[in-house]
C-alpha cells in the first residue's frame, strides 16, 4: 500500500514518514511492518502493514485538496452551529469519530466546530487539548504538503479560519 518515503497520516499520532519496510516476528508469526519515524518527534512507530487501513493511515494529501478543503470552509458553518447546541459529551463523541476517520476534511472540520464554539463560549480544558492536537496534525499536513515551515503553515490555516486578516 505505501512505499519507503511515502509521508503519512497517522490520525491518533500525526504526520510520518516511511523509513523501512520490513519483517518482524509476532508471536511465532512473520509480519511485514511499516516502520514509521514521526515528524517533529522522535518516537518511531511499528505498524503492520495488515493493520494500516484499521488505523485510516492514508498519504499526506495533495495540495489541490488542501487548497480545496481550506477554501470552502464556509460549508461547515451550519453543522457548527448545530455541534455548539449539543452536549459536552456528545460533542467530544463526534469529534473523536471525526479525528479517528484520518481525512483531511474530518480533521479541518473538526478544527472548524471547535474554533467556531470557542468564539462563541469559552472550551472545556478537553476540547482544548483535542483542539490543540488536531490542529498541530493539520498543521504538519500543510507543511509537508506545501513545502512550509509550521509558522507558514500555522498561519495559512488561521487565515483559512478567519482567526487571522
Amino acid at each position: 500500500m505505501f512505499n519507503i518515503g511515502d509521508k503519512v497520516v497517522y490520525p491518533s499520532q500525526g504526520i510520518g514518514i516511511i523509513d523501512v519496510i520490513e519483517e518482524k516476528e509476532l508471536k511465532g508469526e512473520k509480519i511485514k511492518c511499516y516502520i514509521i519515524h514521526l515528524i517533529n518527534n522522535t518516537m518511531k512507530l511499528t505498524l503492520p502493514i495488515s493493520a494500516a487501513n484499521t488505523f485510516n493511515i492514508r498519504l499526506v494529501s495533495d495540495i489541490k485538496t488542501l487548497e480545496n478543503s481550506l477554501k470552502h470552509l464556509d460549508r461547515f458553518m451550519t453543522e457548527a452551529e448545530k455541534f455548539s447546541k449539543i452536549n459536552y459529551k456528545e460533542r467530544r463523541n463526534i469529534s473523536k469519530i471525526k479525528m479517528k476517520s484520518g481525512t483531511f476534511d474530518e480533521f479541518i472540520e473538526v478544527i472548524f466546530n471547535l474554533t467556531q464554539l470557542k468564539r462563541w463560549h469559552s472550551l472545556n480544558s478537553s476540547e482544548k487539548q483535542m483542539l490543540n492536537h488536531i490542529k498541530k496534525i493539520v498543521v504538519e499536513e500543510i507543511a509537508q504538503a506545501k513545502c512550509l515551515t509550521s509558522d507558514e503553515a500555522s498561519e495559512l490555516l488561521d487565515i483559512s479560519m478567519n482567526l487571522k486578516s
